[in-house]
């Protein structure tokens, strides 16, 4: 097995809802992104690790410092790998962690542009990690900045594979600028929203500080059950801020090429899960139970890759439909402010 085979093979293990969609992209950004992907997922298992904040910070400098070579460094690698694998704690990271050298190896057959957007973005993404070990999320503008961190970064890394491939112009590049950031975020929010009762037991904890302490809450009592309608308060806070995130990476689908289908598909696909989610945490107490988990079934999933694929390149359908699955949650959220942008937005669709 070759090591870009080794890749693709490592994929689904680490995550088979993105397996399914970046298989989606047309070459050569499906392996670009598949590669990207998995880099980032290396810097996340850092982060999640109970390792020192110091050693966790050695390792994001060495990763980062590996990628930044003319090739991989044998040494540095073998080393790296063996302190990933002794030092890290983790689950179904661990074969993407054992295939750390085909990882990188198949990193650095890449042209020079495509590694260097790939290491700008992840150099970025483990700054911020490392600068949350010791950063309290007090407010939504710290959760914001996680975020950002972790996913939005991701939005901007797309735009700069879609241009180095030729898929978009500068133009429309800078155009999607605006709303790349926001498309990571939707997603990274909503996640924030629906894994709370996973996330705390294991020292997660993304939910704003202050917000929680507005209704006299905190980390050791948010979750306990007696204080649910106080935590119901903290959910409603929590449903309105990811809200406008994710018109926000409505915005940026719309904004792509609406030749680009599979582009588009890559994107929809994930974005309207994480709507689906969101439309399931609405009012929902079950967020605070730990034995369960807020998810969408499959038939959901098979029913928006149906519609990614039917009405991926249509900006009229893809509105209808957004607003179609908001007003599941609430009638009056498909004739909110934000939704006065997305209708405009159907009827300009971008063929650059």
């Amino acid at each position: 097995m070759t090591d870009l085979e080794t890749c693709w093979d490592v994929l689904p293990k680490v995550s088979r809802s993105f397996a399914l969609c970046i298989k989606i992209l047309p070459e050569p950004v499906n392996r670009q992104m598949m590669l990207s992907y998995m880099i980032y997922r290396v810097i996340d298992t850092i982060e999640d690790s109970h390792a020192e904040t110091e050693a966790k910070k050695a390792l994001f400098e060495e990763f980062v410092s590996i990628l930044g070579g003319k090739k991989a460094n044998e040494g540095k690698l073998a080393k790296l790998k063996h302190t990933m694998l002794t030092c890290l704690d983790y689950t179904y990271e661990k074969d993407l962690l054992e295939n750390l050298d085909a990882l990188t190896h198949t990193y650095f057959a890449e042209p020079m542009k495509i590694r260097s957007a790939i290491r700008r973005w992840g150099r970025v993404m483990a700054r911020g990690m490392y600068e949350f070990q010791s950063k309290k999320i007090d407010t939504f503008k710290d959760q914001d900045l996680y975020s950002y961190y972790v996913a939005g970064v991701v939005g901007y890394l797309i735009n700069d594979l879609l241009y180095y491939n030729d898929i978009i112009t500068a133009k429309a590049k800078r155009r999607l600028a605006k709303h790349a950031k926001n498309f990571g975020l939707a997603l990274q929010k909503v996640n924030i929203l629906r894994d709370v009762a996973q996330d705390i037991p294991s020292k997660r904890c993304y939910w704003p500080i202050a917000v929680l302490n507005k209704y006299q809450l905190n980390y050791d009592t948010l979750l306990d059950e007696k204080n649910r309608e106080n935590a119901m308060k903290v959910l409603r806070e929590e449903i309105d801020d990811a809200l406008q995130h994710i018109y926000a990476g409505m915005y940026y689908v719309l904004s792509l090429p609406n030749t680009a289908l599979r582009v588009r598909m890559f994107c929809l696909i994930p974005l309207f899960m994480a709507i689906e989610s969101y439309v399931k945490c609405i009012d929902n107490k079950e967020i605070f139970e730990s034995q369960k988990t807020v998810k969408i079934g499959r038939g959901a999933v098979q029913d928006i890759v149906a519609k990614s694929t039917l009405w991926g390149s249509s900006n009229s359908d893809l509105v209808k439909w957004f607003s179609q699955t908001i007003a599941k949650a609430s009638p009056t959220l498909a004739k909110s402010k934000y939704m006065r942008g997305i209708i405009r937005m159907q009827e300009a669709p971008v063929r650059e």
